[in-house]
């Protein structure tokens, strides 16, 4: 039988896990699916409780609320089936494990507990970690959130926890790859910043502020998942840039600013007039890197020259694309050793008002780079004044929240769609800001 806490404690009954034996949930590494969670004594209550930090009603907001409830159903329309039928896939997309991977919670038969129905989505142990060998456990007296991580539960007590989590899908690792192929199929690019995402879901967390044992634990809302999110982005980056490059299949353009090759042929468009125009000609994208040096300036300077120097490098290699795989992955592996650093000092830096002003301004008079980055560099800056902004005005009452929103939303609408960016009404516009941030 299963050893549980007194419902008193708000753990899961029995009849959650009616299959499995006492030995069995004891088994650290094995999947259970979401039902295991959706007690109303654990976290399937309708409205929120105030026991605990918990609020208890988090698999009620993930299967109501929660577009991640919904990944598997994005593959049966009709997007989906076009990028199927442009990779010449075998079968429909709801049934191939290259979509799957990202969509669902897929694992090998012998790590689930019991079988895994992959219409749910992106569920609970996606993100939370296999919970066998922690889930009867986690919620009795005495036992620590250490004990459930030894278990197997995935720590996201930490931005860079949580930042490692997400883009294990919204950017890739050694499972899943939105490469070229897919792209070119029709699969949108993946763009990635751990503040924005995150203000943009339901929360079915508890914030760090109102957190009544903060022990252990890490702000990880804002400003400061906004600057440790880009760090971890950016190692991140790196670590699958080596992966593709050593897979044989190098060069993968993917790792190429699209509107290098892809743009509008009508003269006078906005990227044939920009400075860093080299059109038909690879360049790597900056977009890990453009808000990421202003962090290290401010956070990290001691980092800023092995910084600087590894991007060039790889910057140039990448460009070259006759360069060997082993080559580029080998400089890619070498500036993980320097992201190792930077995103530990950034985890640890104090991110207050004054420190928001300063990264402000260094974003805000970026422009001669803005101008020559690509434009997921560009749309990397609305996303980074939005995460200072939103933070600041959290802890300045008397700015004026509502005209801010409106700075930053006529921001976005120059640069989202791609098709509508225009540079220098979005450089103007980043001067209309910068009153916000005096």
């Amino acid at each position: 039988m299963l050893a549980v806490a007194s419902l008193a404690l708000g753990v899961c009954a029995q009849a959650q896990v009616p299959t499995l034996s006492s030995k069995e949930l004891q088994q650290s590494g094995r999947y259970l699916g979401p039902a295991s969670c959706a007690s109303s004594t654990c976290h399937g209550s309708v409205k929120p409780r105030d026991a605990f930090d918990s609020k208890q009603n988090e698999y009620f907001i993930w299967s109501k609320q929660d577009k991640h409830s919904r990944a598997y159903d994005v593959l049966l329309n009709e997007r989906s089936l076009v990028i199927a039928r442009n990779l010449r896939l075998k079968g429909k997309p709801s049934e191939s494990a290259e979509c799957l991977n990202c969509h669902a919670l897929v694992v090998e038969q012998k790590l689930q507990a019991r079988p895994l129905d992959v219409t749910r989505g992106v569920s609970c142990e996606s993100c939370h970690g296999p919970s066998t060998g922690w889930i009867a456990k986690h919620m009795e007296q005495g036992w620590t959130h250490d004990q459930s991580v030894k278990a197997g539960m995935t720590d996201l007590r930490t931005p860079a926890g949580r930042a490692q989590a997400c883009l294990s899908c919204h950017l890739g690792d050694s499972q899943r790859d939105v490469n070229h192929k897919l792209i070119a199929a029709g699969h949108p690019n993946l763009i990635f910043e751990l503040g924005y995402y995150a203000s943009a879901m339901p929360p079915h967390w508890t914030a760090y502020r109102d957190r009544r044992k903060k022990e252990g634990r890490e702000e990880a809302e804002g400003a400061r998942a906004w600057a440790v999110g880009q760090a971890v982005a950016l190692r991140g980056t790196l670590a699958l840039l080596a992966q593709r490059a050593r897979a044989g299949a190098w060069p993968e353009f993917a790792e190429i600013d699209c509107y290098g090759c892809h743009h509008a042929l009508k003269e006078g468009t906005w990227r044939q007039r920009s400075p860093r125009a080299r059109l038909g000609l690879a360049q790597w994208s900056p977009r890990g890197f453009a808000m990421l040096r202003h962090l290290v300036a401010v956070f990290a300077p001691e980092e800023s020259g092995a910084l600087d120097a590894g991007v060039k490098q790889l910057a140039q290699q990448v460009a070259k694309l006759s360069a060997r795989g082993e080559t580029v992955a080998a400089t890619a592996t070498g500036m993980i050793q320097v992201m190792d650093r930077i995103v530990q000092k950034i985890g640890r830096a104090p991110i207050d008002d004054a420190a928001i002003k300063k990264l402000a301004d260094l974003i805000l008079n970026d422009v001669a780079y803005l101008k020559e980055a690509d434009l997921q560099s560009t749309l990397q800056a609305a996303l980074a004044l939005n995460a200072l902004g939103s933070s600041l005005a959290r802890s300045n009452p008397a700015l004026p929240k509502t005209d801010l929103v409106k700075a930053i939303d006529a921001l976005y609408g120059y640069v989202d769609p791609p098709e509508r960016f225009d540079p220098e009404r979005f450089i103007k516009q980043m001067s209309e800001l910068k009153r916000y941030f005096k």
